[in-house]
Parts: structure tokens; sequence; C-alpha cells
């Protein structure tokens, strides 16, 4: 007699990719997050992957925008913001760490937004959105 459970090699998939709707460029992104899920008031790493189809990321004008948000859409804590110092071609795949990532007091139920745009010299209109992608977490 042979005592063996069965077990399926689990492996994690995309942490944060929800597409915002509509994405703009017919652009996409995606992250994962270490640790997962994000621990209150300790830093997260993220690897955001994606391609910007229609556009080319510019460095020190292309910004990866992080923001979390309780279940009525209203901001905890900081938004946090990382210049890409990279040029990216469009239609090229990427892979960017943005490493120490504050993570806020966090609710028992939130989300985290992550968008790749352009500051813009529009006063109506500060950023020009690439790209954006959500994860809700509790809901």
């Amino acid at each position: 007699m042979v005592n063996a459970v069965p077990y399926q090699l689990l492996k994690r998939g995309k942490d944060i990719y929800l597409s915002c709707s509509p994405n703009p460029d017919r652009s996409y992104i995606y992250a994962n997050l270490k640790p997962f899920p994000p621990v209150s008031n300790q830093s997260d790493n993220y690897t955001v992957d994606g391609a910007m189809l229609d556009y080319e990321l510019t460095p020190y004008k292309t910004e990866i925008i992080i923001e979390f948000t309780d279940r009525e859409y209203n901001l905890i804590g900081d938004i946090y913001v990382k210049v890409l110092d990279l040029y990216y071609a469009n239609a090229v795949p990427f892979s960017i760490d943005v490493p120490d990532v504050p993570t806020p007091q966090l609710p028992s139920a939130y989300s985290i937004t992550l968008i790749i745009a352009d500051k813009n010299d529009d006063p109506h209109k500060s950023l020009e959105i690439h790209a954006c992608a959500y994860a809700n977490f509790g809901f």
C-alpha cells in the first residue's frame, strides 16, 4: 500500500492584470508583487510587464504610477511615481522593476491601480495615460 497524495503544482499568475476600460493605445500592462499580497506599512517590489502597441516609452517623461484606493475609490496613502529612465520602442515587450514601493495601512477591501502615463503640459489634463491595470483585494 502506498500513501501518496496527488497535488497540483500551482504557478502564480499575474497579481495585477485587470485592464482598465478602455486601455488606450491598444496597450497592455500587468504586474507581479513581492510579497503578495501586500503587507500594510511594508515595502513591496513590483515587476511591471507589458507592451505599448501604439506608443514609445520616453525616458524622463513616461511614469509608472501606483495607487491604492478603498471600496469607494478614495485614495489610501500617497501616490507612488517612478519616472522611467529607459527607452522602449512601441510594440516591444518590456519588463521594469519598481522596488521598494511603500504600502499604506490597508483596509480589509482595497484596490491597487497601476498606470503608465506621460506628464502633460496641458493644465486641464495633467497626465496622458497609455496603459492601466488594477486588482481588487477583499471584495
